[in-house]
């Protein structure tokens, strides 16, 4: 994709790719290899690049490997890239949190689709690590070694989180109530962001 609003005319490699139809219809979330959030639109069947995420600082130091909006909190998305995570909201050019950065490169990750404040990141180490935005900001909430491979993939589903590995397994996990129940934390879709 190429940014036609710079001056600089910068191309960037897209890595990943996020669409939600309900945040904009329009638009789309593109994680870049120089370690870029950019924020497309589709006209005329062409993406055009309306803004970018990390100008100031923030950006990941290596391509970012995935992208996901929250899903109760549109304008709110998570990057997953390099040793770390990012948390970034569509009206700041900066992170608004950071995850620490782990000892194992992060592949991917995804926001709970029921609780406001929990993400999830899977890890080359074959960790899947839970962050509970609401309860604690600066350390991983749970952490479980899931394979010998590396993780590559997630998607959770109310209770149910899908892991895929390099191997070609999938792993299938019930997650404890405190981990999907939105009714345990009554404020919790107020009070996050």
């Amino acid at each position: 994709m190429k940014d036609a609003g710079n001056e600089d005319s910068k191309v960037y490699g897209g890595t990943c790719l996020c669409y939600n139809q309900d945040a904009h219809p329009h638009k789309f979330l593109v994680g870049s290899e120089q370690g870029y959030a950019v924020m497309c639109q589709n006209r005329n069947k062409k993406a055009e690049v309306q803004g970018r995420w990390g100008d100031e600082s923030g950006k990941h130091h290596g391509p970012i490997y995935s992208m996901y909006r929250n899903p109760i909190h549109l304008k709110y998305f998570l990057s997953v890239g390099d040793w770390s995570a990012k948390i970034w909201s569509e009206e700041l050019k900066i992170p608004i949190m950071q995850t620490r950065y782990h000892n194992s490169y992060l592949t991917d990750g995804c926001w709970s689709k029921t609780r406001a404040g929990l993400f999830f990141l899977t890890r080359m180490d074959g960790f899947l690590d839970v962050w509970d935005f609401f309860y604690r900001q600066n350390e991983v909430a749970y952490s479980q070694k899931i394979s010998d491979s590396v993780l590559t993939s997630i998607q959770t589903e109310q209770n149910m989180v899908a892991l895929g590995d390099a191997e070609g397994t999938t792993h299938i996990l019930q997650l404890c109530p405190a981990l999907y129940d939105q009714h345990l934390q009554p404020t919790e879709k107020e009070v996050m962001f």
